[in-house]
């Protein structure tokens, strides 16, 4: 199962870690997995080429990590956009994606 925890402060998309395979397929071949991994390095990549926002992140197997420093009309724009990609594909997938808002702690 791919775990996924949204950080919000103040309402504002802050992190976003992604943990584990979904488990849909085999590896490969796996059409759920590669959903979230194009949605969720789609908005790495739009948050440093597009808004222009400083980023920290980490990606390794099964595993993205990435926060903000500060959050712009454009971060929440690319964020948000992902947030619904990503809960409309968890809806169709529930024994493969578990989503969860948490509160930013970074």
């Amino acid at each position: 199962m791919t775990k996924i925890k949204v950080f919000r402060k103040d309402g504002h998309i802050m992190a976003l870690e992604v943990k584990g395979h979904t488990g849909f397929q085999e590896e490969g071949k796996d059409i759920v997995c590669a959903g979230v991994s194009v949605l969720t390095q789609s908005a790495l990549l739009g948050l440093k080429e597009v808004a222009k926002v400083q980023t920290e992140s980490s990606i390794g197997d099964g595993y993205l990590f990435f926060k903000i420093a500060e959050y712009t009309i454009e971060s929440d724009a690319i964020l948000n956009t992902t947030y619904l990609a990503l809960k409309d594909l968890a809806s169709g997938y529930k024994r493969h994606i578990k989503m969860e808002d948490c509160k930013y702690v970074y």
